[in-house]
């Protein structure tokens, strides 16, 4: 099977992730519960149908899958709920960096193009621990597998604009919900920039990964 994301896929996978966010602001659990995981599901999908090598589909999947979850079970407003999802993700992150990794090749001018991002890391850090209290532990391991996670996106060989776009995406819109969990307050913006920001650096990191021409 060619592995070229469908065109319905793709249309349906934004008119559902455009949908979300269009009724995001007048939404709260459980309904956002339902309608917030459509995207990624649909991701799951495109990613069945269009991935032709079997390990590269397993640890894709994994990767969406446990992505899934962790955005439903982040809807609900609980301390418990929330460390469960930063363990789902974590999970996510580990299946991610096993796909870089088995396509990666370390080099000193990938290595620097990361520099500026963990700079960025660092300095969010900095900015944000003082606020953290008891999820200081759960939030630095977290970061910590982010982190590894955006570094091998930017050692891949193929397709590494869209894999470590995709993966700073990613970075960009957890340092935005870090930012509404502890220190500022949660508004329509803030919740809108966390969402398409997540939304797009899954498709692009599904894009990159499914339009790998041989077997990683």
């Amino acid at each position: 099977m060619a592995e070229k994301l469908p065109q319905m896929g793709i249309l349906l996978f934004f008119l559902g992730a455009a949908f979300y966010l269009a009724v995001l602001p007048f939404i709260a659990y459980p309904v956002n519960s339902f309608i917030k995981p459509v995207p990624i599901f649909l991701l799951i999908i495109i990613s069945w149908l269009t991935t032709s090598d079997k390990t590269t589909k397993l640890w894709l999947i994994t990767a969406l899958v446990f992505s899934l979850l962790g955005d439903i079970i982040l809807t609900v407003a609980a301390e418990w709920a929330f460390k469960l999802g930063i363990l789902l993700f974590v999970l996510a992150h580990c299946a991610y960096i096993r796909l870089y990794i088995q396509d990666a090749q370390f080099k000193l001018t990938r290595t620097l193009y990361f520099l500026p991002v963990l700079l960025f890391v660092i300095v969010s850090y900095w900015f944000i621990l003082p606020s953290l209290g008891q999820m200081t532990i759960p939030a630095t391991i977290y970061l910590c597998f982010l982190s590894f996670m955006v570094f091998t996106a930017f050692q891949v060989k193929q397709y590494p604009v869209l894999i470590s776009g995709g993966s700073c995406l990613f970075l960009l819109s957890d340092f935005i919900l870090a930012l509404t969990q502890f220190v500022l307050v949660e508004t329509n913006i803030t919740n809108f920039l966390i969402m398409v920001t997540y939304y797009l650096a899954q498709f692009l990191l599904v894009l990159g990964i499914t339009k790998r021409k041989v077997a990683i």
